[in-house]
């Protein structure tokens, strides 16, 4: 059973914090940086074209960003992401830009330095036939169970009289954090969404003004949580602006009569029924045999071994009185609290300037007021990698065997998602009109067979991006499995690093292309056929009747097993997600093995307790 919710006007307020910062520390800012005239445009790592042109106002964050270009080469075939390396590399100091790709999935989305302008790269021959967009929802509040928690810690620091760290004897957290709003959409998060639907509508100028919105040409689904509906509209405020369904009936009315925005059709499906977007609710043998198995969690625990109890010592100290006792200590449990409230502190108030300094680092002169005996106390630094890295790491061993590569059963929780884009795609290319099945909306006939979109845009969670990356396999291209005893080195080139794949608002989007020529070819076709002189069918060595390259984040990024063209032929494609697992049997596979036989058919019951291992992967990590 689905919902179909009718949304309306949504506003989009800017956020602001009432924490000062000085001119010196506002210099790290990244739109302190645009502002400036310095780039922050990435770098071409994979034999990408990138072009600065001249700055711009981009009115959705009332701020100058630089516009960038880039256009596709074919002769690399190692660029794993076009991110580069230069804002990952550990500094001597932590800048607040730096940080901002270190906090994993509490990351902020890096609007800075996505590309702008409209879409001139399109392969010679083809137009754009359909969009796909798999996107993460907005900046969110952190979880009830997490705001009360930050307040405990605030409570048990509110006597710290240290120099430098005055702010936490007033430090408003149930203010900036209310227990009310548990992962509630930010304002910040509103904001991210209409960015980069903004860009899209930029990008995608032409096919957007070719093919108004109405339900029947643009699908938009989301998870039935609200930051992700909310997430959705966002988008489309961003990707319609400016372009109202047309009609005859359509008029240019006056404020009251007519709304100000393109309201949309959003589908939601119940949580526990939705096998693409909340999935992990709809796979009982996923919450009991991966959620928080100690199995799972082994690798992060670990890794965390090595540095989080000294870590823990290292603040403590860090928060010493003048006499050098501690004013409070710090558990290994306060220092993941810290990490958690620094990221939302950057992600949300573009805050670095107060928990995130406890992570900054120290040296043992750092420590005020210690004598020699506590001095020798402190940690030495460990490597090159700081705090921020280490923390990072650690949330990334939690969530690729969690979520994503390191248990190959994730992989089954991206099927579903895959098997749909496949289909929609499958739909788009069909060069025979006939075989095609509308689904006429709003009447009896809702229930039709399957519908060909021109956009079809997903809203869902850090996880949907993670179980569809380890679907599509890509995080996992060199083989190399991320473990809790690796080498600093190891680490720093480790595939799965989730503050660059899954921020707040990441997204995964599909640019499917048709030659143009494809309309004009049936009809020749269907002459021939009716002549008796020829047939329908696909010369293989005729032009491809499809191509398909793959965003992230608004970036092209090669298609596994697609070689090294980011123009992927479709049936190339086709075959990748096919061997994916694209049409897996997710309900045999999602069944729990410790059910009782409450049900009465008969089949479901075998083959919850049946382990078939050339159809289900193991819920063993690797």
């Amino acid at each position: 059973m689905a919902i179909v919710l009718i949304v309306s006007l949504l506003s989009i307020p800017l956020h602001s914090c009432g924490f000062s910062v000085d001119k010196a520390d506002f210099q790290s800012f990244p739109i302190a940086q645009l502002l400036s005239g310095e780039s922050a445009a990435a770098q071409d790592v994979c034999h990408y074209s990138v072009e600065s042109k001249t700055n711009m106002v981009d009115k959705t964050a009332q701020q100058v960003i630089q516009k960038v270009s880039w256009k596709a080469g074919s002769d690399s075939n190692s660029c794993l992401h076009l991110d580069t390396d230069a804002d990952f590399s550990p500094p001597a100091a932590p800048t607040q830009r730096w940080i901002r790709r270190h906090l994993g999935t509490k990351s902020p989305y890096p609007h800075e330095d996505r590309p702008v302008g409209p879409l001139d790269d399109v392969p010679e021959g083809y137009q754009l036939a359909q969009l796909h967009l798999i996107c993460r929802h907005g900046t969110r509040y952190p979880s009830s169970s997490k705001a009360v928690a930050f307040k405990k810690l605030t409570d048990k620091l509110r006597q710290v009289e240290v120099p430098g760290f005055e702010w936490l004897q007033q430090w408003p957290s149930e203010t900036l954090y209310p227990v009310a709003r548990g992962n509630l959409l930010a304002a910040k998060g509103d904001s991210d969404l209409y960015q980069i639907g903004h860009r899209f509508s930029v990008r995608y100028k032409d096919f957007l003004d070719q093919y108004r919105y109405d339900a029947n040409t643009y699908e938009f689904q989301s998870s039935a949580k609200s930051r992700c509906s909310q997430s959705a509209y966002a988008f489309s405020v961003g990707l319609f602006e400016g372009r109202h369904s047309t009609d005859p009936g359509a008029k240019d009315g006056a404020i009251g009569t007519t709304p100000p925005s393109q309201p949309i059709n959003i589908l939601t499906v119940p949580i526990g029924m939705d096998k693409e977007l909340a999935v992990k609710y709809a796979c009982p043998r996923w919450l009991e045999s991966v959620k928080d198995r100690p199995n799972v969690v082994k690798e992060k625990e670990m890794y965390q071994e090595t540095f989080l109890p000294s870590l823990a010592k290292e603040i403590s100290l860090l928060l010493s009185l003048n006499d050098g006792s501690p004013a409070a200590n710090i558990t290994t449990k306060d220092v993941e609290m810290i990490f958690n409230i620094c990221g939302f502190e950057v992600a949300m108030y573009d805050n670095d300037q107060t928990w995130c300094q406890l992570l900054r680092g120290m040296t043992k002169k750092d420590v005020v007021g210690a004598d020699k005996q506590q001095q020798l106390l402190m940690p030495e630094p460990q490597g090159t990698e700081t705090n921020f890295v280490r923390l990072e790491i650690a949330s990334d061993l939690d969530d690729y065997y969690t979520h994503g590569p390191g248990v190959p059963f994730n992989r089954h929780l991206g099927c579903v998602l895959g098997t749909s884009l496949s289909n929609d795609i499958e739909l788009a290319l069909n060069p025979e009109p006939a075989l095609r099945s509308p689904r006429k909306l709003g009447d009896d006939d809702d229930e039709g067979g399957p519908h060909l979109f021109k956009g079809v845009f997903k809203f869902g969670h850090a996880e949907t991006i993670f179980f569809f990356s380890s679907f599509l396999g890509l995080y996992n291209q060199t083989g190399i499995t991320l473990r809790g005893n690796m080498t600093s080195e190891e680490y720093a080139n480790r595939e799965f690093q989730t503050s660059r794949f899954s921020s707040f608002a990441a997204n995964i989007a599909f640019e499917v292309y048709r030659p143009k020529t494809m309309a004009g070819n049936i009809q020749g076709k269907r002459r021939l056929l009716a002549n008796g002189l020829g047939s329908l069918s696909n010369n293989p060595n005729t032009t491809p009747r499809g191509l398909v390259r793959l965003l992230v984040n608004e970036k092209p990024m090669l298609i596994p097993g697609c070689g090294s063209n980011y123009f992927c032929e479709w049936s190339i494609f086709k075959d990748v997600l096919e061997r994916a697992g694209a049409g897996c049997d997710f309900d045999s596979c999602c069944s729990s093995l410790g059910s009782t036989s409450d049900t009465n058919d008969f089949k479901s019951r075998v083959l919850a307790r049946m382990e078939e291992p050339q159809v289900c992967l193991t819920v063993d990590p690797i």
